[in-house]
């Protein structure tokens, strides 16, 4: 069973301290004191916006990857609902994520739990713990993960030195992409296609993103490769076939 008291004192020390590395030291708070396999923390925007700031394992980049990628799944449904999904046996969930759960057959998951980072109005992404065998997250080891859950969205609001509550509401807002702009991003390519798609269709981001999705899924390819075609200009999203 989780040490609460334990898990609050190091949460408390990492949040008063305020610093960069912040997310990765609750990451591995989170793997110290709960009982997991892995977990995640996601940035994440109402336009699709998405990005990992930690991630434990290959497991969970590849659950993360793929997710973007297809734009459906637990995280992505914990974000935009603005409440935990907690899925006890992934394997058993193929209609509520088809795409996802088909794609994740062959990664050892048994139960996925993905807790929103939001305050209010302020929303910022996700946090995402897996373990390899099926079962329920309850008791004090849900309290610890919600404990965990609510130190790293105080960590990514203290990253922004200077801002308050009132002020950071607008960039940590579902609708606005702001917040995201400096971070590490791994994907810079799929959000210059997206840009790219937005000046051809003059659709918003969301669409182009959702235009690029669909492109990737029909030819069964990655989402970064695809966008790498839009953005050497050797495929266009104008050309009459892909409207």
């Amino acid at each position: 069973m989780t040490d609460l008291e334990r898990l609050n004192a190091v949460l408390r020390a990492i949040v008063a301290e305020s610093g960069a590395d912040g997310p990765q030291r609750i990451g591995a708070a989170c793997l110290e004191y709960l009982p997991v396999s892995g977990a995640a923390i996601t940035l994440m925007t109402g336009g699709g916006a998405h990005e990992t700031v930690f991630a434990s394992d290959l497991v969970m980049n590849q659950l993360d990857s793929l997710q973007f990628n297809l734009g459906e799944g637990p995280c992505v449904e914990a974000f935009t609902q603005h409440k935990p999904v907690l899925v006890t046996n992934l394997a058993a969930t193929d209609g509520r994520w088809p795409m996802f759960t088909n794609a994740v057959r062959d990664i050892p998951i048994g139960g996925l739990y993905v807790f929103p980072l939001q305050l209010g109005a302020i929303a910022l992404g996700v946090l995402d713990l897996y373990r390899t065998e099926a079962g329920e997250l309850i008791g004090a080891d849900l309290t610890g993960a919600l404990r965990v859950a609510d130190a790293a969205l105080w960590s990514l609001l203290g990253l922004r030195v200077g801002e308050t509550l009132e002020t950071a509401a607008g960039w940590g807002s579902a609708d606005s992409d702001g917040w995201l702009t400096g971070a590490p991003l791994h994907r810079t390519e799929v959000y210059q296609a997206t840009g790219m798609i937005i000046g051809q269709l003059g659709v918003s981001a969301q669409m182009a993103l959702a235009k690029l999705r669909s492109v990737a899924f029909a030819q069964n390819r990655l989402l970064d490769e695809v966008a790498r075609d839009v953005v050497a200009r050797r495929l266009r999203f104008d050309d009459e076939e892909l409207r």
